[in-house]
């Protein structure tokens, strides 16, 4: 289908969704919706029926093969002339066998043939593509994994632009209150107009702030509908307090080896990537087949007749064994090509294991970092607002000067901003945690809370 057409359909789906009655969106139910409308994982289970066909097409090599044919054929030449009249029992003696006329038959035969032995390649054949099933399967549940994880990420960086739209809002408003006292204080004629226009340009820079941290919470929700397949509806909007509110980051003291090691048993990929390795030394057999004897049977009943009118019937019935004792190379090119298969899927093997170790440790490191920056941030916010709230009390009696109540200010923001920052970031650490480990593969529970 045109890339053109698939955006229409999409934006049809857009206007005509209903609107969704559940309350605020979850992270679990966003999940849930990413996994049953996501193009790429409905790709990966088209692509494990298309192994389970492979695996049947493996079977059918064990079966026997049974051809019915219709044919008609007209020829003056002497030898197929001789042969057609001869299947249908008309041979005379006093034919003459340099020109026996213009001959025709009409033909129906039924053939059966069975591949008794091939050297064991079907056998190793049918078990390559049962692993190569079982790592289609494993790599359904790599990219459930990835998916579950991507929709945590993109859910809780969409709820922490929502947090920095409100700490931006009430930046905004604090900076209109300031200005509303500076114009006091210049009515009063306790301070000079440059004031009010510091404290002007100061709203308006929050303001510009505001609009950048209203435009990126849309840009994700962009990103989660996307992910969603679907518009989110006003009314899902959930409340970033909400989710914020007493979300600590576990497993501080956690050992990184035990992890590895539990991923490596774990991780969707390498369980992929282990049963492609079982198919590659599957496909060596196989290819090593190629140098032993084959054994084959075929039988044949065929009826033959020149005017439809009487038929005559024959049969045939053969075994036949051969064995390929010289091929240019052919058996031995094809069983060095298997083998180069099998190392550099082992070269894979080793690649994926070491990015597996990596993004663990990574990851681990990653919610430490976290844990202890939301411990900072918070005393760091406490002490900003406190003394955000002394100057102001300060700049209302006219004892300090409008810098001094710009630079609360700004220390206030920036704590907030951190402080939302270290939270989400730490939701965000979790979920990359959890998918190194491979807990989002199927079976695991959805919710990413520990």
């Amino acid at each position: 289908m045109p890339s053109g057409e698939m955006l229409k359909q999409w934006q049809a789906k857009v206007r005509t969704t209903p609107e969704v009655e559940q309350g605020p969106l979850t992270v679990e139910r966003a999940i849930e919706e990413a996994l049953t409308a996501s193009p790429e994982l409905e790709q990966m289970r088209q692509r494990i029926r298309a192994a389970a066909e492979q695996v049947r097409q493996a079977d059918s090599t064990f079966y026997p093969r049974l051809v019915v044919s219709e044919d008609y054929n007209i020829t003056n030449n002497p030898v197929f002339a001789l042969m057609d009249i001869i299947n249908q029992r008309r041979f005379q003696t006093d034919i003459d066998f340099n020109n026996p006329g213009t001959q025709q038959n009409f033909g129906t035969g039924i053939r059966g043939e069975w591949s008794l032995f091939e050297g064991g390649r079907h056998w190793h054949d049918r078990r390559a593509a049962l692993a190569q099933q079982r790592s289609v399967n494993a790599d359904l549940q790599a990219a459930r994994n990835q998916l579950v994880a991507k929709v945590t990420e993109v859910y809780y960086q969409w709820l922490q632009a929502l947090a920095f739209t409100g700490v931006a809002e009430r930046a905004l408003e604090a900076a209109e209150t300031d200005e509303r006292l500076g114009v006091a204080r210049v009515r009063a004629e306790t301070a000079l107009p440059s004031e009010v226009l510091r404290l002007r340009a100061r709203r308006a820079e929050s303001h510009g702030n505001l609009v950048t941290a209203q435009t990126n919470a849309r840009k994700l929700q962009a990103g989660l509908e996307r992910l969603m397949a679907r518009p989110i509806q006003p009314g899902e909007v959930p409340d970033p307090a909400i989710h914020a509110a007493g979300r600590q980051v576990a497993d501080l003291q956690r050992d990184s080896g035990q992890d590895v090691e539990v991923a490596l048993n774990k991780r969707p990929e390498m369980a992929a990537v282990r049963s492609l390795i079982q198919a590659a030394r599957e496909r060596v057999r196989s290819s090593q087949g190629g140098l032993l004897p084959r054994l084959g049977t075929n039988a044949q009943y065929m009826l033959d007749s020149r005017n439809l009118g009487t038929f005559a019937d024959s049969w045939f019935v053969a075994v036949q064994a051969t064995w390929p004792l010289f091929e240019g190379g052919l058996s031995i090119s094809r069983i060095q090509e298997a083998r180069s298969r099998v190392k550099e899927i082992e070269a894979r093997g080793e690649q994926i294991a070491l990015d597996i170790a990596l993004e663990v440790s990574q990851a681990t490191l990653a919610v430490r970092e976290t844990a202890e920056k939301i411990q900072v941030a918070e005393e760091r916010k406490r002490w900003a607002e406190k003394a955000l709230a002394e100057v102001r009390q300060i700049y209302s009696k006219q004892a300090v000067t409008v810098d001094s109540l710009l630079q609360a200010e700004v220390a206030w923001n920036q704590a907030e901003v951190s402080y939302t920052a270290a939270l989400y970031e730490g939701r965000i650490a979790q979920a990359l945690l959890r998918r190194a480990l491979g807990d989002f593969a199927e079976g695991v529970a959805l919710t990413t809370d520990h």
